[in-house]
């Protein structure tokens, strides 16, 4: 059997053999040239690869190293180790050249916040001391202050507009204002401010100064601020009981509160009781009212106690001019806060979040680099650095409510958060030799989001991506809610130094940050470069 089998491969030899030779004969005997079989053509890497190059571990480590030292003090929002942080962000982002939004006097965004505890507030004239939650009501919260003075000026409906101005001839810097809800009309009834009317009924429309309560006592807190008073008292009968309920339930979640400005005005809402004591009114349609100064000499006292620290923040937003054509942004998004110091300890936040922070750094590089080749984007690159991220995303919602480049132009929000560490597994083979990055994303039917991830797939072989679904854990999530297409990138939580003292530079893996920051360079390269989005 087995003589047999070598006999018959023998043969099967030979004819093959014999059969190449005869081709060749015949190739020979006709002059025709025998066909070379081609090399496996070599992936040829993509500008994106080459400029990614210039990403590296070494740079990683330094800014990693540098954020998460002792001298940050945990980069707690509100401290001085988060105010050293901002200032390390901003020389980096002047030393790239970076632009800073028009809106803003350098890289910083400024903001104010409190937690929405109810403040001990006293409010006393002469003639009687009222309860604060029952006579007159605040939201935006202060600093505490003692506020003594023996007049009060009503400046009537607080309005400040081309066609009616009741702050004409008024001095009220420092002064208690009283406001009283409403707008002025002719002798006919109609909204003099407005001049509109209703189609369908013939009558006459109110204007933005009393159609929406909100809105109507927001532009008069402004007005009062604009013209330097210190204390508005606003008395608004018709939505009484709306601004009422609502101070219930603002105190009910515990939450911090943005957008609060330590130089604002101290304003009340107060009910009928203060407003007939002020003036000896029970209405203010009842008060001759002129545009002359009209003082009440009430004596009132404010004792104001603000029962948190207002804390300051700022976020810091950087700006790589791509084609100036194309007025669209993509913003590179991190968080520059940690944990702080507590108890004598200091919490380094290194994998949360100063490896997001150095690894949006070096891709702004990347990006410079680019460009210094002549290489332009054809999107602007926003990278946005934002604080309080530990203390009630503060800095993220203040920056949804206060945008300084246009919502409707972003067109892509990139998140990068925990970028250093991998999950804490006791088998290494698990692992392997793959470094894996988690990736959440709404392209809000944007099929070139998915489209350019899965392309940067097809040509990366080491590394492994898990895609989970989004969840309201991060800044991405205000822009989301915008209807913004977002991608989040992280890599884990599940490391035991999350959130302790031990989260130190020593322990994130540099070699896995290089590689999950060139990857992520070349996915927002696709979103610059790319015509249409």
């Amino acid at each position: 059997m087995k003589i047999r089998f070598i006999v018959i491969a023998s043969l099967l030899f030979l004819s093959i053999y014999s059969c190449g030779s005869k081709k060749k004969e015949l190739n020979q005997k006709y002059g025709l040239e025998e066909k070379k079989e081609k090399p496996k053509s070599k992936h040829k890497p993509t500008l994106a690869e080459i400029f990614a190059e210039t990403i590296t571990a070494n740079d990683l480590d330094y800014h990693v190293y540098n954020l998460a030292s002792d001298a940050m003090e945990g980069r707690e929002t509100g401290k001085r180790g988060g105010k050293k942080a901002a200032k390390y962000i901003w020389d980096f982002f002047l030393d790239q050249h970076m632009l800073f939004p028009k809106e803003l006097d350098g890289y910083l965004q400024k903001y104010t916040a409190a937690q929405n505890d109810k403040p001990t507030v006293v409010l006393a004239t002469d003639a009687k001391e009222y309860v604060y939650g029952q006579d007159f009501i605040s939201f935006f919260p202060h600093d505490s202050i003692d506020i003594n003075d023996n007049k009060v000026i009503y400046v009537g409906y607080g309005i400040e507009d081309p066609k009616y101005n009741d702050y004409a001839y008024q001095d009220v810097k420092g002064k208690i204002v009283l406001v009283a809800g409403g707008e002025p009309r002719d002798k006919y009834g109609n909204y003099i401010i407005s001049n509109e009317v209703d189609p369908y009924s013939g009558r006459s429309l109110p204007s933005v100064w009393s159609q929406d309560p909100i809105k109507a006592y927001i532009l008069r807190r402004n007005a009062a601020m604009k013209h330097g008073a210190k204390v508005m008292l606003y008395y608004d009968p018709q939505n009484h009981d709306y601004f009422w309920n609502n101070f219930k339930k603002h105190f009910e979640k515990k939450k911090l509160e943005v957008s609060v400005k330590k130089d604002s005005v101290y304003d009340f809402f107060i009910n009928k009781d203060i407003f007939t004591d002020i003036t000896g009114y029970d209405r203010p349609e009842d008060i001759e009212y002129t545009k002359k100064t009209r003082k009440y000499d009430v004596p009132v006292t404010l004792s104001y106690r603000n029962n948190n620290d207002i804390i300051e923040g700022s976020n810091a937003i950087g700006i790589i001019e791509g084609n100036t054509k194309n007025d669209e942004y993509i913003i590179v998004l991190s968080h520059y806060d940690g944990q702080g110091k507590h108890d004598g300890e200091i919490y380094n936040s290194a994998n949360d979040n100063a490896t997001g922070v150095a690894a949006s750094f070096e891709i702004a590089e990347a990006f410079n680099a680019a460009i210094d080749s002549g290489f332009v984007p054809k999107r602007h690159i926003v990278f946005m650095n934002f604080s309080g991220k530990e203390q009630d995303m503060i800095g993220a919602r203040f920056y949804i409510e206060h945008p300084v480049i246009p919502l409707e132009k972003t067109v892509a929000v990139i998140e990068l958060h925990k970028m250093g560490r991998i999950k804490d597994v006791e088998d290494a083979d698990e692992i392997g030799e793959f470094y894996p990055i988690n990736i959440a994303f709404d392209g809000f039917q944007k099929e070139n989001f998915k489209k350019n991830i899965m392309n940067m797939q097809s040509y990366n072989n080491y590394m492994t991506i898990k895609f989970k679904p989004l969840v309201e854990q991060s800044g991405y999530y205000y822009f989301m809610k915008k209807k913004i297409p977002v991608i989040y990138y992280y890599g884990t939580s599940d490391y035991a130094d999350y959130h302790k003292p031990t989260d130190t530079p020593d322990k994130v893996s540099y070699d896995i940050l290089e590689k999950r920051t060139r990857f992520i360079f070349q996915v927002i390269w696709q979103l610059a470069y790319q015509k249409k989005m």
